[in-house]
């Protein structure tokens, strides 16, 4: 873990998704964003092997299931083998109210029970525009739930404003996912900073990026709280390591 010097907040690093054998995993790291709840949630069986096998202290964070965030018309849905509603498929997606849409909150809910998971990721696609509708949608459905010990997280894809997401986020009691090179990290008892390539510009992070990162998380307020720094880069193992590295180096 990575404690800021005059700072409340303990920050793990990981990876979104295993990408290695899960005992060298566990190895390196102290935290992983569970990708298989978002295609096609596993059954209970993967999850107690999965958590019986982290060692002490690992914290999983997991992105919520598809069904719940994206359209039908998404191709993920192919990947689906667990039996749902196919029949009410255009019930499903951007947050719709009904029964379909709380089916499958349960079903990530009970995943994240399972794992006793610390932060619960909800990922919009560019689709999921800024529209009255979608608003809300967006806070009837964190309105409806049972909300658990979890930090529930909002990570808006496309044209959304920077304020608007914070300003949803402060009233639905969610966290903002946010790039720190990107955005400043908004106020709260959690920040989930995520790496991903595609935002960067560029082919590699260099160590003026990993200042910049770390200066972006000890700016944050001085509270007692969860920090997450989520590696979702064409080779994130070795992005993480290298930023865990270098942090332990400059420590």
């Amino acid at each position: 873990m990575i404690s800021g010097e005059g700072s409340g907040l303990v920050w793990r690093v990981g990876c979104a998704g295993f990408s290695m054998k899960l005992s060298e995993y566990f190895r390196k790291f102290n935290l992983v964003e569970v990708q298989e709840t978002f295609f096609d949630p596993p059954t209970e069986r993967t999850i107690k092997r999965w958590r019986k096998a982290a060692p002490e202290g690992f914290v999983f964070s997991l992105r919520a299931w598809q069904l719940i965030t994206h359209p039908a018309t998404y191709p993920g849905y192919q990947r689906i083998q667990r039996p749902w509603d196919v029949s009410a498929r255009d019930r499903f997606g951007s947050f719709q109210p009904g029964e379909q849409t709380l089916w499958a909150w349960e079903v990530v809910r009970k995943a994240a029970e399972l794992l006793g998971a610390r932060a619960i990721v909800f990922r919009t696609p560019a689709s999921f525009t800024p529209t009255r509708t979608n608003r809300e949608n967006l806070v009837r459905f964190f309105a409806s739930i049972e909300r658990g010990p979890y930090h529930l997280v909002w990570e808006p894809d496309g044209i959304w404003e920077a304020q608007e997401t914070e300003g949803l986020c402060r009233e639905c009691g969610l966290v903002a996912a946010v790039d720190p090179l990107l955005s400043r990290p908004p106020s709260g008892d959690a920040l989930y900073f995520r790496m991903r390539e595609k935002t960067r510009g560029r082919s590699g992070y260099s160590e003026d990026d990993f200042f910049d990162i770390r200066s972006a998380a000890l700016d944050a307020e001085e509270r007692a709280g969860e920090g997450f720094f989520v590696w979702q880069t064409p080779d994130a193992v070795r992005d993480a390591t290298r930023f865990m590295k270098w942090c332990a180096r400059e420590a």
